[in-house]
């Protein structure tokens, strides 16, 4: 999901091009790990089942994805769910924007009526944006049907690779682009701490994991039965 100062600060034409920077390298050492974890979850989902996806971006994954699932889209910036709709796709079931920090049970109540469940969701590289996270996951778990999984990236705080990446090489290439990523994550995980997170918010079967390049953490959970 964009954070409220990328979407203020890029037009147009920088904002996809910032999608599509993560499909290049030296970006996919980042991204591709997490990419490939999110395609092994989506794997496990049962055909027929709607995912959520929270901080839908361009919906790239969904071209390798399995067959038989559908996908409701949300995201705070109307760019990003107007460019996933224009693909036409009839795996999409629907989407909405939603403001930030908005709970997100309460929207898609009043957009989807109070007692719709997803199979599945899933938000790559959202949670850092979010201030009131506890709440926001509180969130997530009501929207899943019980038994449902959730999926979560978020950068890897917990080492101390990225913070030294970020503060250098990555800020310089930020301003270059015109904003800075001192402010861009108001909330930093460690592994240990995104696993008490969710387990606090309600969800099993809890399972967090550095990727590859220790430079992100993937999240696999449970909503309880």
């Amino acid at each position: 999901m964009s954070s409220p100062q990328q979407v203020e600060d890029v037009g147009q034409g920088d904002y996809f091009a910032n999608h599509a920077r993560a499909r290049q390298f030296p970006w996919t050492l980042y991204h591709q790990p997490i990419e490939r974890d999110l395609a092994r979850f989506l794997e496990g989902v049962t055909p027929g089942g709607e995912i959520l996806v929270v901080g839908c971006g361009l919906l790239h994954e969904i071209d390798a994805a399995p067959a038989g699932l559908s996908y409701f889209v949300v995201d705070i910036d109307e760019r990003a769910v107007e460019a996933v709709h224009a693909r036409r796709d009839p795996r999409i079931s629907g989407g909405c924007v939603v403001p930030p920090e908005a709970p997100l049970d309460r929207v898609l109540a009043e957009v989807l009526g109070a007692d719709h469940r997803f199979a599945a969701i899933y938000a790559k590289e959202v949670v850092e944006h979010v201030l009131a996270w506890p709440t926001w996951l509180v969130g997530l778990r009501r929207l899943l049907a019980p038994g449902g999984r959730l999926w979560l990236s978020t950068p890897n705080y917990g080492e101390p690779w990225l913070a030294a990446l970020e503060s250098t090489v990555l800020e310089l290439v930020a301003r270059r682009d015109g904003f800075s990523r001192k402010e861009l994550h108001p909330t930093r995980f460690s592994r240990r701490a995104l696993g008490r997170g969710l387990e606090a918010a309600g969800f099993e079967d809890v399972r967090v994991k550095s990727t590859p390049t220790r430079l992100a953490l993937t999240a696999w959970a449970t909503a309880p039965r």
